[in-house]
C-alpha cells in the first residue's frame, strides 16, 4: 500500500514541476519576445541567463532532493526493551549502524561525534545485542538532537530570512512568488542534504503543496493594501516601508512553517490522523515562536541601532556638552 502511494506521490510531484517549469518558460518567453526588437544577441544572452539560473535554482536543488537516499528517522525514535525476537533486534541494529556509517562516510556529523559512534559500534565482545542497540540508538538520538537538528533550525531561519529581505524589496507579484518557490527549493535541498536522507515521495508531495500555498499567500499579500489599513496611525513616508517589512514577514512565516514542517516530514512519523495533525500544529507552533526572534533580530534591532547612532547618541553628545560645567584649574 505505502510503495504505490509514493509511486502515485511521485508521478504527482513529477507533473507539478513540469506544470511550474512551462509556467515560468511562459514568463522567460514573453520577456524575450520584447528584448528581440532591440538587439538579437540581447535576446540570446538573455535566454542562457535565464536557462542558466533556472538550471541553478530549480531544477539542480529539486533533482537533487528526488535522488537522496530514503529513509525514515524513526528507527531511532523506536526503542526496543529486550522482549522482542532476536532478528527484530538485529533488524533494528542493522538499520542503526547503516545510519550511523553513512552519517559518518557523507561527514554529515563531527570528527568527535562520528569517533563517538564508532565506539559504540564496536561495543564488547560477547555483549548483549539489546544493550548494543539501546547503546547506538543514544548516541545517535544525542547527535541528531544537538548536531544535525540545530543545524537544520539554522538553514531554516537563514531562509526565512532571505525571504524576509526579498519580498520585502520586491513590488511584484510574480517575482514575490518566484522568490518563495526558489528559497523552499533551495531550502529543502540543505535541508536534505543536512540530513543525509530525503522524506518520502508521499510527505514529498505534501512539502510542495505547501510550497505552492506559500506561493499564492505571497500573491495575495502582494495584492493587499497594506499601507492604507494603517490609516493615519502613521505618517505617509514611513507606510510604504512598514507594508512591504509586513508582506516580507508573511512570506517569511510560511517560509519558517515549511522548513519545520520539512524538518517534522524527515524525523518524526505519523502513522494515523491524530499524528499528523501534532505535526502539522508543531510546525506552526515552531513557526510562530521563530518569527518574533527573525523580525526582532532582522528588522528591530538594525532599525533601533540606526536610530540610536544617528539621533539619540548625538541628542546626548549635544546636551552634555551645553549643561556641563568645566570645574576651574586650581593653582597651587
Amino acid at each position: 500500500m505505502k510503495k504505490k502511494r509514493n509511486i502515485v506521490s511521485l508521478i504527482f510531484i513529477l507533473l507539478g514541476f513540469v506544470a511550474l517549469m512551462l509556467w515560468i518558460l511562459s514568463l522567460v518567453l514573453s520577456t524575450g519576445k520584447s528584448l528581440k526588437e532591440f538587439n538579437l544577441y540581447l535576446e540570446i544572452a538573455y535566454y542562457i541567463g535565464a536557462a542558466a539560473l533556472i538550471l541553478y535554482f530549480l531544477i539542480i536543488p529539486f533533482f537533487t532532493v528526488l535522488f537522496a537516499p530514503p529513509f525514515s528517522y524513526r528507527s531511532v525514535a523506536q526503542k526496543l526493551e529486550g522482549t522482542q525476537k532476536k532478528k527484530v533486534v538485529e533488524a533494528h541494529y542493522r538499520k542503526m549502524k547503516k545510519l550511523s556509517k553513512r552519517l559518518i562516510r557523507k561527514k554529515q556529523i563531527t570528527d568527535e561525534n562520528a569517533k563517538l559512534l564508532k565506539e559504540s559500534m564496536k561495543g564488547t565482545k560477547g555483549g548483549s545485542l539489546v544493550l548494543k542497540d539501546q547503546r547506538l540508538q543514544e548516541q545517535l538520538s544525542d547527535i541528531l538532537k544537538n548536531d544535525i537538528k540545530k543545524d537544520m533550525r539554522k538553514i531554516v531561519i537563514e531562509s526565512a530570512r532571505d525571504t524576509l529581505y526579498l519580498t520585502a524589496l520586491s513590488q511584484n507579484n510574480t517575482i514575490d512568488i518566484l522568490i518563495v518557490v526558489v528559497n523552499n527549493f533551495r531550502m529543502l535541498k540543505k535541508l536534505v542534504k543536512r540530513a543525509g536522507f530525503r522524506p518520502s515521495f508521499f510527505r514529498l508531495l505534501k512539502f510542495y503543496l505547501n510550497v505552492a500555498l506559500a506561493s499564492l499567500i505571497a500573491d495575495g499579500a502582494e495584492k493587499l493594501d497594506i499601507q492604507n489599513m494603517f490609516g493615519n496611525l502613521l505618517p505617509n513616508l514611513a507606510k510604504p516601508i512598514v507594508g512591504s517589512l509586513v508582506e516580507g514577514s508573511i512570506n517569511a512565516f510560511f517560509m519558517l512553517r515549511s522548513g519545520f514542517l520539512a524538518m517534522q516530514y524527515i524525523f518524526n512519523s505519523c502513522d494515523d490522523e491524530t499524528s499528523k495533525n501534532n505535526l502539522m500544529n508543531s510546525a506552526f507552533a515552531e513557526a510562530a515562536k521563530a518569527l518574533p526572534e527573525l523580525t526582532s533580530s532582522l528588522v528591530i534591532t538594525p532599525i533601533a541601532n540606526a536610530i540610536k547612532g544617528t539621533v539619540v547618541n548625538p541628542t546626548k553628545k549635544a546636551i552634555k556638552k551645553l549643561f556641563h560645567k568645566e570645574e576651574p584649574l586650581e593653582i597651587k
